[in-house]
This record gives C-alpha cells, structure tokens and sequence, in this order.
C-alpha cells in the first residue's frame, strides 16, 4: 500500500511542472507579439508584392546645381517612404548618370515576395533597376535606381566656313560643346586626321601643301562622350602657288631678302608657255599631263601643265617633298610635286636654283650670291 501511494504522489508531482512550461511558453509569445516580434501566424496569412511599378520625375538639370527626383507608386499595397540622390557631386553635367534610393514599405497584411531585376517596371522619366534588398521580414524594401545619363543638349554645329587668307577653318561657337573635332579633306582623300581644339576654329595652313579642292568636317563633343554630328564646309580651291604659300614654304625670300619667282622650266632660257615642245636636256618631247599622278608617257620623263614643270616615273608617281638627281642634275620637288626656283632653306641651309631649276654649286647666283660645293650659300 505505500509503495502504490509513494508512485503515485510522484506521478501527481509531475503533471503540474508539465503545465507550467507550456504556460510560460504561451506567455512568452504573448510579449513577443505585444512587443512588435513577428507574429508567426500573421506573416502566414500576408499577401505577396511580386511586381512593383513606379512613376519618376528627375528635375536634375544639366549645367545646374542640385535638383530633384520625385517617386511615386504606382498601384496600392506600398507606399515610397524616403527618395534619396545617391551622387556625390550635384553639379550636374552632361554625361553623368543620377542613382537615386528609394525606400518601400509594404502595407500591413502585405509583404515584398520579390526583389529581383524582373519585379520592377518604370514610368514617367526613363530609370532603370540597379539593386533591392529586403529588410523587416520582407515588409521593407531599399531600391536604388539610375536614371538616364544626362544629355548635352543640343551639339549641332553650323557656319562651317573657310578663312581663305590663311587656311583656317573657322564655325560658329556652341555654348554646350566642350572641344570640337575636326578633320579635313582634299577631294576624297583624307590629309589628316581627326584634331581636337577647345576653339571653334582650326588651322589647316600648314597641311595644304598641294592644290586641289580642300573641305573640312567638324562635330561637337560635350561633357561626356556624347558628339553632335558631322557637318562639312564647302569645297575651297587651291594652286599650287597658293599651297606653296599656306603651307609656309621658304623658297622665294633667300639672302639679303632677295627673291627669284622665275616661270622657267628644265632646259628652258627663257619663259615658257604652253607651246613649248621641248623638254629638259637632250630635247625630248616634254609632257602635258593634268597635273602629278597621272601617266603622260612611258618612261621617266619630265611633264609640263599649267601650274609648273613636274616628273613623272614610268609607273605613274611622282617626286614631292624632296631633292632628285635627273641626269646629273640636282632638282628640288615641293610638296605638291612640282619643280622649285630661287633661294630655297633646307634643314637650315641656303641653296639656289636657278632658271632650269637645277641646283647651282660653285658659282654666284644671279643676285651676287656664292653658293659653294654641294650648292649651300658661303656667307662670308
């Protein structure tokens, strides 16, 4: 008999220990949820926010300081809480992308189900999804988005126009450009490449070296990498004298300032014309091409057309920008491939060539000169 009561006041012990731990646990979430802890069977019954639109308005002006963006939503079941512009610098220029942060609180009963690239549409200015993460069990979303890179605004450049007097290209100025782009053109082949200047000019002078029809494209470019378009000039002659000229060639002004702007030829004593047979040394028949570069003849031969005396080799090319021995001759090309006169500096050395256009050594030049072994001028 006491051994049955002995067990069974241990059994009746125990039942209420059993009681009291599943009261304190009862307790314990009743707090939770009293304190704002996460309520289990609420979050069960939330709803889901799986696509999330939203409007934006940039007031973000470039060449400003400052300025705004507003969000807002688009459909219910979130609001935007705080809209923040994530750029250091607020001096807002051409070329730059705004990031913004954007704080979403889903409503009570609701919750972000999704945060990824594909959960977000944007109307209004142009924006685009940069990264999302959730917070407070999913009830609390931070989005940052970019807006579209600001433009320069308008980079069209007009006026494109030639200075004829010195070979400048010269168009009208365009506040928004920050350097401009130039190249220029001799009939379709390019003479240079693309320059660059913060001017709205340029000066081709020294690279119109041969005559021909000469235009130059120009574009803008702004604060970033944005570039207007290309826009050309109109098409602008030039001889070869005037070449010779823009191109600074030192030719006409030698020792003591004197000058030698003789027309004549090889083999020729005196001026020439066009009804001039002859060519230079032995008599041979001279030629009438059009100019340097096209094929008047078979052979090497010396040709003459309407802006000088040039040669010709048998494959069709021609010497420029440089000094060739022709039957013993030594003869000096400029750069548009035609024959030079007169006093002419050469890597800072003085040298004639007199009236057939040979180089004159050993001698005095007709204007009292003495040029010496090799044809450079003997100062003293």
């Amino acid at each position: 008999m006491g051994r049955m009561w002995t067990g069974k006041r241990k059994a009746y012990r125990r039942l209420p220990a059993r009681i009291a731990a599943l009261a304190a646990a009862a307790a314990f979430l009743s707090v939770a949820v009293g304190m704002g802890g996460v309520d289990v069977r609420a979050a069960e019954n939330r709803t889901g926010i799986s696509q999330i639109c939203l409007n934006v308005a940039s007031g973000i002006v470039p060449g400003s300081s400052g300025g705004s963006v507003s969000v807002t939503a688009v459909g219910g079941n979130f609001r935007v809480g705080s809209v923040e512009i994530l750029n250091a610098d607020d001096d807002w220029m051409g070329g730059m992308t705004p990031r913004v942060s954007v704080e979403l609180y889903a409503d009570q009963g609701y919750y972000f189900s999704e945060a990824g690239r594909k959960a977000f549409t944007f109307t209004g200015d142009d924006a685009s999804f940069v990264t999302a993460r959730r917070t407070n069990g999913n009830g609390t979303l931070a989005l940052t988005i970019k807006l579209d890179k600001l433009e320069n605004g308008d980079l069209t450049v007009t006026g494109a126009r030639w200075e004829e007097s010195d070979g400048t290209a010269v168009w009208d100025y365009n506040p928004r450009a920050k350097r401009y782009e130039v190249r220029m053109y001799r009939g379709n082949s390019s003479v240079t490449s693309i320059r660059t200047t913060s001017e709205n000019y340029y000066d081709f002078g020294g690279s119109i070296t041969r005559r021909g029809d000469y235009y130059f494209e120009v574009r803008a470019v702004g604060s970033g990498a944005e570039k207007g378009d290309w826009i050309s000039s109109d098409s602008w002659y030039v001889s070869a004298a005037e070449a010779d000229d823009l191109s600074g060639r030192d030719y006409s002004d030698g020792p003591g300032g004197s000058a030698y702007n003789s027309n004549r030829g090889p083999g020729v004593s005196n001026g020439y014309d066009n009804s001039y047979n002859g060519g230079p040394g032995a008599g041979s028949a001279g030629g009438y091409g059009s100019g340097p570069g096209i094929v008047t003849g078979s052979g090497n031969h010396w040709c003459l057309d309407q802006y000088g005396w040039w040669y010709q080799f048998a494959n069709g090319s021609y010497p420029y920008s440089c000094w060739l021995c022709i039957d013993n001759k030594w003869y000096c090309f400029n750069e548009s491939g035609y024959i030079r006169y007169g006093w002419i500096l050469h890597n800072g050395l003085w040298y004639y060539c007199g009236p057939d256009g040979a180089l004159m050594a050993n001698t005095r030049t007709p204007d009292g000169y003495y040029v010496g072994e090799g044809g450079i001028w003997i100062s003293s």
